[in-house]
């Protein structure tokens, strides 16, 4: 047996869910207020015949592994353990090679994170305290995140590590020592205070270290990362996700700052819901972690040319994950969020607070005014209005519209005609595509949109009410082929499909039971509205479509095909 069927076997999904979420009976399942979007009535349900949960506000479900990786924010691996744990199962007992070689990794690099720690509290580690102080760090907030210091010496931790009986090469392979040409190891942290870098539950995987003052040249890196190893890539870590993540879910929104420094001293003010890239560029993976615990962005980027970049390269790619996007207020003498904590204590909730909108962000970084030369004007309005057409929503669009025809002195259509022009390339992170996966806005792998729902919700009621089912027959033809099927197997019970978009059709509109009214006239009623809901998005849909073949026959100038065409939506217009 597979080691994910033993676990299921072991523990009941209602049993796992609990912890996280109030459940209440509802008929033979559980509801409760859906832990991953801000709801006031519970639509959240949870299955322990099927195994299953899933919430019908925002389309999000599966099994206990997807819950916990979700709430937790951890990957399968991660999952595994924590559910192995809670089932008393030994994953070493099962064979599982990879987790053996993870839990040395893990050890290996705690055991660091030990030793950086006390060397902080020697005599040696005292300018390194000292810093942290003279940066405004209160020892407790040392404390919490552990930070430490690596001292001179070529091999002090590679030394300390092979005494606890670690081989060289497994050290090597956590990313704290090196092997020089000659073919001997040193610890590749040396002369640096010491940051750890904690995975989402909160398990030591890897370290930035910063110079010592007083030691910093071109010749050496200011700050240095740990070597990416089987449990690190910093391309997927966030600096201090693991202590503010349940804040950022509470508070829907997160607060971005570019260091280790800017999120200690936001932190220890009061900014529980911050997180930092560490020095790194943002990426898909670390939007992702985000976007799956909020919908609120809020930039705290240092107040420099190169931090101003960074947050319109931050901008852009959140919008692609459908983020609130808030940049916090430039002020004058204060270089970083920490310099603004070091000045005045509370400062920064109050800048939080106050963070403008994106868009108007643009208009400052972009120096929109009526006085700008025309070469500079025009180039100002070009990269804003390429912002503007970014923007979905076409009454947002007309207001920044009119706030650029405010502030630059050109009319608003004139700047609408500019923006029809303008040609907008996909937005990149690295180089690569920014896309937001599939699950981040809740899809799934059916139709989606209004018409998924509304058919979800015709299944659930045909299962309330079997009367209804004739009904529906002669709009078989507007269906899709997977809720066609659905539909076949309820109205002709049998072996339905264990697996599948179907089956997953299935259990989700069993669950949907649960929410359904007992009382057959709301059940009718209920039936009547969903199909002329569902009448009227079919007609949308199909005359979206027509519009699309009418634009490619007008090109191809198939004066036949268009008057066809023209023919068919005249007549579904009139539905």
């Amino acid at each position: 047996m597979q080691t994910t069927d033993l676990i299921k076997e072991k523990l009941d999904i209602a049993d796992v869910i609990k912890p996280y979420v109030h459940l209440a009976p509802a008929g033979k399942n559980l509801k409760g207020l859906c832990p991953f979007h801000k709801e006031k009535s519970g639509s959240f349900i949870v299955s322990p015949d099927r195994q299953m949960w899933h919430c019908f506000g925002c389309g999000l479900g599966g099994d206990m592994f997807g819950f916990v990786m979700r709430y937790e924010n951890v990957d399968f691996i991660e999952a595994l353990k924590i559910l192995a744990d809670k089932a008393g199962i030994e994953l070493k007992r099962v064979g599982n090679t990879d987790q053996r070689k993870y839990d040395a990794l893990y050890e290996i690099n705690r055991i660091a994170k030990d030793y950086f720690q006390a060397s902080l509290n020697e005599p040696a580690g005292g300018s390194a305290l000292s810093y942290l102080h003279e940066r405004g760090l209160k020892d407790e907030t040392v404390t919490a995140f552990e930070l430490g210091v690596a001292l001179p010496g070529n091999d002090n931790l590679m030394r300390h590590l092979t005494k606890m009986g670690y081989a060289p090469e497994a050290i090597k392979e956590a990313g704290l020592i090196s092997k020089n040409e000659r073919g001997l190891y040193y610890d590749f942290f040396r002369n640096r205070i010491m940051f750890p870098l904690h995975n989402p539950s909160g398990k030591v995987i890897g370290f930035t270290g910063r110079v010592m003052p007083g030691n910093e040249s071109p010749e050496i890196g200011k700050y240095v990362n740990s070597h990416e190893s089987p449990i690190f890539n910093k391309s997927k870590l966030l600096f201090g996700f693991w202590k503010t993540k349940n804040a950022i879910r509470d508070v829907n929104a997160a607060v971005l700052v570019e260091g280790q420094m800017d999120f200690l001293m936001s932190y220890q003010d009061g900014i529980t819901n911050a997180v930092a890239t560490s020095g790194t560029a943002l990426t898909s993976e670390h939007l992702t972690a985000l976007r799956r615990l909020c919908e609120n962005l809020v930039l705290a980027f240092d107040n420099d040319g190169a931090g101003r970049a960074a947050a319109e390269r931050t901008i852009d790619a959140a919008a692609a994950f459908d983020f609130n996007v808030k940049v916090l207020p430039l002020t004058e003498g204060a270089k970083d969020p920490a310099d603004i904590v070091k000045g005045e204590s509370g400062k920064m909730a109050k800048l939080v607070a106050e963070a403008m909108p994106a868009m108007e962000y643009y208009f400052q970084y972009h120096q929109i005014s009526k006085d700008q030369p025309l070469v500079e004007k025009k180039k100002a309005i070009r990269a804003v209005l390429a912002k503007i057409k970014t923007i979905s929503s076409p009454v947002e669009q007309s207001h920044w519209l009119t706030q650029l025809a405010n502030r630059s002195n050109v009319g608003e259509q004139v700047l609408a005609a500019e923006m029809r022009q303008l040609k907008i390339e996909g937005v990149k992170v690295g180089g690569e595509a920014v896309r937001a996966p599939a699950d981040i806005l809740g899809q799934a792998g059916l139709p989606a949109g209004r018409q998924g729902i509304i058919l979800e919700r015709l299944l659930s009621l045909v299962l309330a009410a079997p009367a209804l089912l004739p009904h529906i027959e002669k709009h078989y033809n507007l269906f899709s082929d997977e809720y066609r099927k659905a539909f076949e197997f309820i109205k002709t019970p049998g072996i339905a499909p264990k697996e599948g978009p179907i089956a997953h059709l299935l259990d989700v509109v069993h669950l949907r039971l649960s929410l359904e009214s007992t009382d057959p006239e709301k059940l009718e009623l209920e039936f009547k509205q969903l199909i002329l809901a569902f009448q009227k998005e079919a007609v949308k849909e199909r005359k979206m479509k027509l519009q699309e073949e009418l634009k490619e026959a007008e090109k191809a100038k198939d004066e036949t095909k268009v008057a066809v065409l023209l023919a068919e939506y005249q007549r579904i217009s009139k539905m």
